[in-house]
């Protein structure tokens, strides 16, 4: 993965999307993290790419921990630059600390610019507590004082509403299963659709309207699909709509509503949020969609709650239409729970299950399997999960993947030995029934000659480390020169290979078999 320098990062944050642009340049997320932060706090720089990866768990927590951070959002929510405070205000709510209360109340008293309150409402609203409700059930819109204004003014009435409603009584809505089947949509990697039907045909569930990245069910038992293991989530179908807020929610509205009261115990109003992953490059016109989607949306029955959500409501296409669906949040995936650590280069985990099971034919129970790469263990863990393993070993030459590796396998309750080593400089006294390796490439290596290396190696020593006969499932996104240098090695043979997608790339799988 890349790493950029804080010039480099800059550099990019001032073109057009540029925090867009960071988040989808394969960049190393921990090392993009910590160079934001830094930046932020030395004077409020990459405000924008920061409140991108506060949507990611992890590291909201970490903002959360970290005092000199939540001292520099005070200080910049009183700042000279409208676009900084705008965007501290969000972090801000996205921290949901009530300690920033009052710094919002005063910014919020004296803030002039017009583009700049709604997002201290909201914030207002998401980190709720009596002086947030007191405050804004005082607080009232000024009137657009001409034409120019008449956006800012809805915008900001609108913030105000949905802010109020959040104070309103809610209680947890538990899900209590459905009276009749329903239609799901299960999404895959791509092309990796045939290992999620068969994994569902074990589990009794038949599948159709079969694509290349994902398959539909119908089923009253939506918990029992977590039993699979080869999808990377579920979704609801709603049906296609203009883009245009109005038009999406009088087809979203009703079926969400409608969802989410004949499957959960307690009262309305339910809880939301808008996911816009539709194809809108102007970041100016994403924020108005989603927000103008939310209000549309939003009743006495439904409620948007950016940061206490029971539901999502997911908007896919681009201007030309686009195709809606609900993801519910009240049903826990525990599927991969056991992943507490990883590292930049960890392969996600349905991922890793769909490259297992799409090679399943060739393994088999009781087989002593190695990783060469292992990283944070997942592959080795989701092998394990197909079937009994003899035995499992990781090896890897970075001591921060091992101690992860270790970490993650004991939380799954899986056995396996892990070493820190060289693959090409590892002996085993016995070779393998199996390897599998979510094998390094481009950058997570340092360069191209940096892959060839390894992956010559690798291929000349698989004869030493799998028995003859044996299977070795290799996944990577140098699938050119893996292939070239399989097609050199006649002690090697291909069976198959397969090109997938994940997060962008385009990796291929090939299984081999060791002559």
């Amino acid at each position: 993965m890349k790493r950029f320098t804080e010039e480099e990062i800059l550099k990019i944050l001032g073109e057009p999307n540029g925090a867009d642009k960071l988040m989808n340049m394969n960049a190393d997320p921990d090392d993009l993290y910590l160079k934001a932060v830094s930046l932020y706090k030395s004077g409020g720089l990459a405000s924008a790419l920061l409140l991108r990866l506060a949507n990611k768990k992890p590291y909201l927590i970490k903002l959360s921990e970290d005092e000199e951070f939540l001292s520099a959002v005070s200080a910049n929510l009183a700042g000279d630059n409208a676009k900084l405070r705008r965007n501290s205000a969000r972090l801000a709510g996205a921290l949901r600390r009530e300690s920033f209360v009052p710094e919002l109340t005063r910014a919020l008293g004296s803030e002039t610019q017009r583009l700049v309150r709604p997002s201290m409402i909201l914030a207002l609203g998401s980190i709720g507590g009596e002086e947030a409700k007191a405050f804004l059930s005082a607080y009232s819109v000024a009137p657009a004082a001409d034409e120019t204004e008449e956006k800012h003014f809805k915008e900001e009435t609108d913030a105000l509403t949905s802010a109020l409603r959040s104070f309103a009584p809610s209680e947890e809505h538990a899900f209590t299963g459905f009276s009749e089947p329903v239609t799901v949509e299960l999404r895959a990697p791509d092309r990796l659709t045939r290992p999620l039907a068969d994994e569902l045909g074990e589990l009794g569930l038949a599948c159709f309207d079969g694509r290349s990245d994902s398959l539909k069910i119908k089923t009253a038992d939506y918990p029992a699909l977590f039993e699979a293991r080869c999808f990377t989530e579920a979704l609801f179908p709603i049906g296609q709509s203009d883009c245009v807020p109005s038009a999406i929610a009088k087809k979203a509205a009703p079926f969400l509503f409608s969802l989410m009261r004949s499957s959960h115990s307690g009262k309305p109003p339910f809880r939301f949020r808008v996911e816009l992953k539709a194809a809108v490059k102007d970041p100016a016109r994403r924020q108005s969609l989603v927000r103008d989607i939310a209000a549309a949306c939003e009743s006495d029955e439904l409620v948007n709650a950016p940061s206490d959500y029971e539901a999502e409501l997911r908007v896919e296409g681009d201007e030309r239409g686009v195709r809606l669906f609900v993801k519910l949040f009240t049903v826990p995936d525990e599927r991969f729970s056991y992943r507490k650590e990883s590292i930049p280069a960890s392969i996600n985990p349905a991922v890793a299950a769909s490259v297992i099971r799409f090679a399943q034919d060739r393994f088999r129970v009781g087989a002593r399997v190695i990783d060469p790469c292992c990283g944070s263990g997942t592959m080795l863990i989701e092998r394990a999960k197909l079937s009994p393993c003899q035995s499992l070993t990781g090896v890897d030459i970075a001591h921060r993947a091992i101690d992860a590796a270790r970490t993650n396998t004991a939380i799954a309750g899986v056995n396996a030995k892990y070493i820190v080593n060289d693959i090409l400089r590892f002996e085993c006294h016995r070779p393998y029934d199996e390897l599998i390796a979510n094998l390094p490439f481009g950058n997570r290596v340092g360069n191209h000659s940096s892959c060839e290396k390894l992956y010559r190696g690798l291929v000349e020593k698989l004869p030493g480390l799998v028995r003859k006969g044996g299977t070795a499932v290799l996944y990577t996104m140098e699938f050119t020169l893996l292939k070239n240098i399989i097609k050199e090695n006649p002690r090697v043979t291909l069976l198959k290979q397969e090109r997938t997608e994940a997060g962008g790339l385009m990796p291929m799988i090939f299984i081999l078999e060791v002559n």
